[in-house]
């Protein structure tokens, strides 16, 4: 007769197991459910989820709610369009859930050149080529400001004070973003200026950095500098060959004897494989939204071109961005080590240390000659080893190609470790599952890291 601990240890993995199993089936239930639908019904026949990789109240959001309220008045769809904000490290978190969405045409991402520096810079390995473009809109010039009461009145007065006094005067900026490219290009503009770059994320944090005195000066789109300026902003150059007619206060940067003359724009983006007829029949409904009155009268008043271009034009405008992008030297700063590597050498020593030690355990027999039971031992381990290699191959694979959440495909990871680190019999598998913290730590550990990594460092987790 079963004793009443394995009773409750039967029933608790029957548990365990149900709710895997049930999340599992509900899983690929929904998603043949979707592509059924998907192929079966005119697109769009449900709500389209538009990504924007930054907090609300920055340039990017205002854009993507001026163009969601156009299609919902005009009823340019029959669906609704969902704006999704997921800000975080330089846009890469709201466009790396962008990338790995699927390509049925429902999840959009609208971002600027970001798309381009972070890839350029080395924070991403993904890029345009990731990505379906489907149109470019909207041309704003960028301004460099400083908070009002600042003791620098011209570009002039500041870059002198980033060369006298490099690595002192602190620039807020998306790492890796078109901002932090505007403050790279000054740098270059002057020999021997240099700023300390601090991770900020969309136009109203850095605002808040610049007039609460945390930072020194900072880059807005004309449009965030609009919004901004009378809560204490003061502007000290604009990005254009010309000054603004209406912004006439407002020098110009290449006046000033700085050679930055850049126009921001906003890039739509479908994931890699989206069909073309989607792209082709939503680059259509974002023309139609550009060619509206309020869309024409809400640039104005943000100081912004009604630009649109879709297609080959647009192929060729995204192209001669990469160009120019390409052309800086827009590394990130070494803010933080190297951690995937001194990650990746602290697994291989800890788990050569723990090989080690268990083959000496199994040869520690009190005699100096192998036994056939010790070498079977030492087989069994080399086989935990390989196996051990496998599983660990397959969670890397994982991480980059499935669309599934760091913290989950982690918690299945570190339990299959944990497992192969107690070993598979069954008296062990108890202890590992009711007598001990690992299922803790297999839960919390992730969400730790994800927490850390995302809030503090602004790096990426898949």
């Amino acid at each position: 007769m079963p004793n009443d601990s394995t009773s409750k240890l039967t029933t608790h993995m029957l548990i365990r197991d149900g709710v895997w199993l049930a999340v599992l089936i509900a899983m690929i239930w929904y998603s043949m459910d979707s592509g059924s639908n998907d192929s079966n019904s005119a697109y769009p026949n449900r709500p389209i989820t538009l990504i924007v990789p930054f907090g609300p109240g920055g340039e990017s959001d205002t854009f993507a709610r001026m163009i969601q309220r156009t299609i919902a008045e005009n009823q340019f769809l029959d669906q609704e369009v969902v704006v999704k904000n997921v800000g975080g490290a330089g846009a890469t978190i709201g466009s790396g859930q962008a990338r790995k969405a699927d390509p049925d045409g429902y999840t959009m991402l609208i971002l600027h050149e970001a798309l381009i520096t972070a890839q350029v810079s080395g924070k991403v390995s993904y890029g345009p080529e990731s990505f379906e473009p489907i149109a470019a809109s909207g041309k704003t010039n960028m301004v460099i400001a400083v908070a009002e009461d600042s003791p620098y009145q011209t570009l002039q007065e500041l870059m002198q004070a980033a060369k006298e006094t490099p690595n002192e005067l602190v620039f807020a900026a998306n790492l890796g973003a078109p901002v932090h490219y505007a403050g790279l290009i000054l740098e270059k503009e002057l020999p021997g200026a240099h700023f300390v770059y601090t991770q900020k994320g969309g136009g109203a944090s850095r605002f808040e950095a610049v007039i609460g005195g945390h930072v020194d000066v900072s880059a807005f789109s004309l449009g965030e500098y609009v919004s901004f300026k009378d809560g204490g902003l003061r502007a000290i150059a604009i990005s254009s060959e010309v000054r603004h007619p209406e912004a006439m206060e407002i020098p110009t940067a290449k006046e000033q004897g700085f050679n930055f003359v850049h126009a921001n724009m906003h890039f739509w983006w479908f994931p890699k494989e989206t069909e073309q007829s989607k792209i082709d029949f939503m680059a259509d409904v974002i023309r139609k939204c550009m060619a509206t009155p309020q869309v024409h009268s809400q640039l104005a008043t943000r100081l912004s071109e009604p630009f649109i271009e879709t297609g080959q034009p647009m192929k060729d405008v995204l192209k001669d961005r990469i160009g120019k992008i390409q052309s800086v030297d827009a590394s990130s700063p070494d803010v933080l080590p190297n951690i995937p590597l001194w990650v990746s050498v602290a697994t291989v020593v800890s788990f050569v240390y723990w090989l080690l030690s268990k083959n000496r355990a199994a040869d520690s027999s009190g005699t100096i000659k192998k036994t056939e039971e010790n070498d079977g031992m030492s087989g069994r381990y080399l086989q935990t080893a390989g196996v051990f290699v496998g599983v660990t191959s397959l969670y890397l694979l994982a991480l980059e190609y499935l669309p599934i959440d760091f913290r989950i495909l982690t918690s299945i990871y570190m339990f299959d470790v944990a497992v192969l680190c107690y070993g598979l019999s069954r008296k062990q598998f108890k202890r590992l599952i009711l007598d001990s913290y690992v299922p803790d730590m297999v839960i919390l550990f992730p969400l730790v890291v994800f927490f850390v990594f995302q809030s503090f460092f602004s790096i990426q987790l898949p």
